[in-house]
């Protein structure tokens, strides 16, 4: 029996059955499902009166967003791991995972993007004979395919070692710096390594080669930091949900805990607004034609240069001045309304990437393409509610986490 009484207040606490709370009733479910209704009706609605394009550029947008936050939580998780926090004992975890279901559903939705390529790839209809060996069709959705699988299933393999016993035991482990446990320390470098090399790939595939002739080195990092990025929000925009959903003296109640959000929130920013700058220097240097096409067709013309500018004003403008002090950080409202903007700015991000290679002098965005996309979210909740469902359980256990929080 243990003598050190934080300990075993430790082992008590990674013992104990823990009540199951809820944050996901039949309305949510009910309305989850009827978006997703509408936005197939919607989509099959377009295709059949020759709105393909519009239909599919929509799909892409979404896929890739989603995807990105999904397979960015995961991440995140794996990156706490390495990283050995501990600010938020299990529930971190566990909000970090919740989102990971969406990534088999994605995994299947890509290659919905066969029947659309004529649509969406412009050398699907007009080959470029010199990159025909690495552009083609076959291929593409070969590697892209294995490539999002095997994501997912290391994704998957480190979720479940992540909800084990030892695992979790310690993640609550406040008075020790003892290392995770060997299957963790194994499994998340290859869940953050296979990020890096699988989300460069999809970018490299699915926006890149939507305009063919351009090309970028640093597109790939800007891409899943990007996608990272977008998790963190998300995360923290379901942490002040689930702050008020789940009544008093849960985690999220802790101004300590809304604090550290809120530094990820700022921290990543700017770092992806570093890489906005480090890869436009680069271009801007070159000033190839080659290069800079890309660039320009998005910050200098019109209509798309205000959503450019839009983005920038979302995912780092905003936050950074927002979140600049530490009262604004714990302040949920503050907190939840820049999460709730970033989110949206790095959707439109990823509709700027993907459509101005397709539509150059107008912005095809309508009914059809908003109820697509409201699809894709009730595709995401419905994914998430088994997850949330682990964060509140966590939230709500009493459990210690932290440095002194016991």
């Amino acid at each position: 029996m243990s003598t050190n009484p934080k300990r075993a207040h430790r082992e008590r606490a990674a013992a104990k059955p823990q009540a199951v709370e809820s944050v996901a009733d039949m309305t949510l479910q009910t309305v989850a499902g009827a978006m997703i209704a509408i936005g197939v009706i919607a989509f099959a609605s377009a295709l059949i009166r020759g709105a393909a394009a519009i239909a599919w550029e929509a799909y892409l947008v979404n896929l890739l967003f989603f995807l990105g936050v999904a397979q960015g939580g995961v991440v995140a998780s794996a990156a706490f791991y390495l990283t050995q926090a501990k600010w938020g004992g299990s529930t971190l975890y566990r909000l970090g995972e919740a989102f990971a279901p969406f990534l088999w559903v994605g995994f299947f939705l890509f290659f919905g993007l066969y029947f659309g390529r004529s649509a969406i790839f412009p050398w699907v209809t007009h080959p470029i004979a010199q990159k025909a060996a690495w552009l083609n069709t076959p291929f593409l959705f070969a590697r892209d395919g294995i490539g999002l699988g095997v994501m997912a299933a290391a994704s998957f393999a480190f979720i479940r070692v992540s909800r084990g016993d030892d695992a979790r035991a310690w993640t609550i482990a406040t008075d020790d710096i003892e290392l995770p446990p060997h299957s963790i320390r194994v499994l998340a470098p290859l869940v953050a390594v296979l990020f890096a090399v699988v989300y460069t790939l999809i970018s490299f595939d699915l926006v890149m080669s939507l305009a063919p002739v351009w090309r970028s080195t640093l597109f790939g990092w800007y891409f899943f930091a990007g996608a990272f990025w977008s998790a963190l929000t998300a995360m923290a925009l379901t942490a002040v949900v689930l702050r008020a959903r789940l009544g008093e003296n849960n985690l999220f109640t802790n101004p300590i805990v809304m604090h550290d959000f809120g530094k990820m929130v700022f921290a990543f920013s700017v770092f992806w607004v570093y890489l906005v700058f480090a890869q436009y220097i680069v271009i801007w240097y070159g000033d190839l034609p080659v290069e800079t096409f890309f660039v320009v067709q998005r910050v200098h013309h019109m209509p798309w240069s205000p959503l450019s500018v839009a983005c920038l004003a979302l995912i780092w403008l905003i936050p950074f001045t927002a979140l600049m002090s530490v009262r604004a950080k714990k302040r949920p409202l503050i907190l939840g309304s820049v999460a709730g903007l970033g989110l949206v700015g790095m959707w439109l991000e990823r509709y700027v990437l993907v459509v101005p290679s397709l539509s150059l002098d107008a912005i095809p965005f309508g009914l059809t393409q908003f109820l697509i996309s409201i699809a894709f979210l009730g595709a995401f909740l419905i994914s998430a509610v088994p997850g949330l469902n682990r964060v509140a359980q966590a939230a709500t256990s009493g459990e210690p986490f932290g440095d002194g929080a016991e």
